[in-house]
């Protein structure tokens, strides 16, 4: 048995790295960036205004105050998309926001911050101005948001709704991207059933147990962004299970990785270890010292693709996702190892040192507005009901022993590429 520690750095070794292509930016939502991408020009790419107003030239109206106002006549309107070449002196030009701003113009008054005249028909013959205005006041100018070669983002960046934001106002339409990992994911157990489809609420049989498991390995990877298979629950026996990895072996494409749950420990039924030697497996490690899910399996199977042997338990194989897989799909898209956040624990949680313990866990503010960490009842493996209630995970190094009441502890979000702090 090894520490988590130690089958952390295995993950990390023997991640594969996940080639590039390129993504349209409307399929990007999610995906990893497989190198910096910058700006290639200023972003405005004009001065414009930003509000609605009028364009001055400075020298027109610096003298302009209550007891000295100064008149200019209006002759054009300038929209956004339009283009005016210049302002003539003694002119002011009505704009919009968004609109370019005419050569030689200096200043925009906001529409209500002058008096305005109107013609018969409506539209705006002069202003009145009692203020000077600051040079540059209400222009946008070319470049205040991006300039060129500006970065945009750097390689390996998760990428959220606010950088596809940024990369389509800088007219980027396909992001080089790492590929989406392709997961075959395997149930075992002959006692295990999936939820008849098409019906609700349905009560099993005796001696049956729905498979919760496969349908949470899933939907978790495929929120991670791997695009994800189902083989089924695999009858318990060595030989259809060796069958069914040989029949993913043989059909693999790039970035295949698979997923297994149920028969890694040491019962009778427990014939995962031995199916995988008959493959020429190697075995990089097979239990952890960690609680739940020490019966952990990772191994590397023909043409190097990595095999998780994940425990029955349901809390066993949501540790085995959150813990193992997503460090490895993590460092197959080139991300840096994933820091806890360190929040105050709400109450004293006992416990005794020697394995590192993964405890289902709640994050929520408090009347004062600072963040607790409450450590939920219900840690036993078996437990689903508890992941209804979860929204992270509180880990416990293998050296500490009891957790005492507004100590800072590590916090891991249930989802593990929360974009809150990308």
């Amino acid at each position: 048995m090894i520490s988590y520690a130690q089958a952390l750095a295995l993950l990390h070794s023997r991640a594969p790295r996940l080639p590039a292509e390129t993504a349209p930016l409307a399929e990007a939502l999610g995906r990893t960036t497989a190198g910096e991408i910058r700006a290639e020009f200023a972003v405005p790419s004009f001065d414009n205004s930003a509000m609605d107003g009028f364009a001055v030239r400075l020298a027109d109206c610096q003298r302009a105050s209550p007891e000295a106002p100064v008149v200019l006549p209006v002759a054009e309107v300038t929209a956004a998309g339009d283009q005016l070449s210049l302002l003539a002196a003694g002119h002011a030009v009505q704009i919009m926001t968004g609109a370019m701003l005419p050569a030689e113009a200096e200043a925009v008054y906001p529409i209500e911050d002058v008096a305005v005249a109107r013609n018969a028909d409506g539209a705006v013959t002069a202003i009145t101005l009692t203020s000077a205005p600051a040079p540059g006041a209400n222009i946008r100018g070319k470049g205040e948001d991006f300039l060129p070669r500006d970065t945009l983002t750097g390689d390996a960046t998760r990428l959220t709704s606010r950088h596809l934001m940024a990369l389509a106002a800088l007219g980027v339409g396909s992001v080089p991207v790492r590929q989406r990992p392709y997961v075959s994911v395997l149930a075992t157990g002959n006692e295990i059933r999936d939820a008849p489809a098409g019906q609700a609420n349905t009560t099993p049989g005796e001696a049956v147990i729905y498979n919760s498991n496969s349908p949470y390995l899933v939907a978790a990877l495929r929120e991670a962004g791997a695009r994800v298979e189902y083989g089924g629950i695999i009858p318990d026996t060595q030989a259809a299970f060796t069958t069914a990895l040989e029949g993913i072996i043989a059909q693999a494409r790039p970035g295949q990785i698979i997923v297994s749950t149920g028969a890694v420990s040491k019962g009778e039924f427990d014939f995962v270890p031995a199916a995988l030697a008959a493959l020429n497996a190697e075995i990089l490690f097979h239990r952890v010292a960690i609680r739940p899910g020490k019966p952990v399996l990772f191994a590397m199977l023909a043409n190097q693709i990595p095999f998780f042997g994940l425990p029955g338990n349901p809390a066993s194989a949501a540790v085995g996702f959150r813990f193992f897989i997503t460090p490895l799909l993590r460092a197959a898209w080139g991300l840096p190892p994933e820091p806890p956040l360190r929040v105050r624990l709400a109450a004293t949680h006992q416990a005794r040192p020697g394995l590192r313990i993964f405890l289902k866990a709640h994050l929520s503010i408090g009347a004062d507005g600072a963040a607790a960490a409450t450590i939920l009842a219900g840690q036993e493996s078996f437990r689903v009901q508890p992941m209804l209630h979860i929204n992270g995970w509180v880990v416990r190094d293998e050296t500490v022993g009891s957790l005492q009441a507004g100590e800072l502890v590590d916090f891991y979000p249930a989802d593990p590429f929360s974009s809150f702090f990308a």
